[in-house]
C-alpha cells in the first residue's frame, strides 16, 4: 500500500513538473510583460551656444526592445525655447542574447528620418558584462550609412559604469568614428572622437534624474572643441 501511495505521488510531482515546463515554454510572446521608460533630456553645447531636446520611448517586450527618439534642435541661450525645430525621428528594434546572467549581446537596427530627406541606416550590435562587484563593461559597433550614399561612418564606443555607490550610477562613455567615404568629421580628417561622463540617481524608484557632461567637436572643419551639457529624466513603467 505505501509502495502504490509513494509512486502516485511521485507521478504527480513529475505530471506537474511536466506541465510547468510545456506551460512556459508554450507561453505566447505577447502573454510576457511589457515594460519600457520615458525620457526627455536637454542639451546645451557652449561653443556654437544652442540648445537641443530629445524625446525617447522604450519599449520592452521579452527579448526585444522597440525604441523610438525624436531630436529637436534649436534654441540659444538667449531664448531656450525659441525656433524648436523636429531634427529627426529614429525607430530601432533590438534583440537582447543573455548569454549567461552577467553577459549579453543586443544587435539591432535603427532607421532614422531627417527633415532634410537624406535618411540614416543604423545597424549594431552591443557587448555587456556586468560584474559581481556592480561594475559594467560594454562595447558597442555600429554604421550609420545615409538613404542617398553621401556619407557612411562606423562608430565604436565603449562604456564604463560603477553602480556600488548607493542610489547612484556613473557611467564613462569613449567615442572614436570614422568615415569610410572619406567625409571630414573633424579638423579636416576622416577621424572624430568624444568623452562623456554621466551620473544617474535612482533614489526615486521610476523617476531617474541625471546629469552628463561631455567633451566634442565644434565643428568637422575646425580642431575646436566644446562642452556639451545634459540633463534629462527617465520614468520607468
Amino acid at each position: 500500500m505505501k509502495t502504490k501511495i509513494l509512486a502516485l505521488l511521485l507521478g504527480i510531482t513529475c505530471g506537474n513538473s511536466a506541465l510547468a515546463e510545456t506551460n512556459q515554454e508554450d507561453k505566447s510572446f505577447w502573454d510576457l510583460p511589457t515594460h519600457g521608460k520615458f525620457e526627455f533630456r536637454q542639451e546645451y553645447r557652449d561653443g556654437i551656444d544652442q540648445y537641443n531636446n530629445k524625446f525617447q520611448v522604450n519599449l520592452r517586450q521579452g527579448s526585444y526592445i522597440l525604441e523610438t527618439i525624436a531630436y529637436v534642435n534649436g534654441g540659444s541661450d538667449n531664448d531656450i525655447w525659441s525656433d524648436h525645430k523636429i531634427g529627426s525621428y529614429e525607430l530601432g528594434l533590438y534583440h537582447n542574447y543573455k548569454i549567461n546572467p552577467q553577459i549579453t549581446i543586443r544587435p539591432g537596427f535603427a532607421y532614422a528620418i531627417n527633415t532634410n530627406e537624406n535618411n540614416l541606416y543604423i545597424p549594431s550590435l552591443r557587448f555587456n558584462y556586468l560584474t559581481n562587484t556592480k561594475v559594467q563593461i560594454e562595447a558597442r559597433y555600429k554604421q550609420v550609412i545615409t538613404s542617398k550614399n553621401t556619407h557612411r561612418n562606423q562608430a565604436f564606443d565603449l562604456y564604463l559604469g560603477y553602480g556600488g555607490i548607493k542610489d547612484l550610477h556613473l557611467l564613462y562613455q569613449g567615442n572614436i568614428t570614422h568615415s569610410v567615404s572619406g567625409n571630414p568629421l573633424f579638423d579636416n580628417k576622416d577621424i572624430d572622437y568624444f568623452h562623456n561622463l554621466k551620473a544617474t540617481y535612482k533614489g526615486f524608484n521610476r523617476l531617474q534624474p541625471y546629469a552628463e557632461i561631455g567633451d566634442i567637436k565644434v565643428s568637422p572643419k575646425s580642431n575646436e572643441r566644446q562642452l556639451r551639457w545634459r540633463l534629462g529624466i527617465v520614468y520607468l513603467f
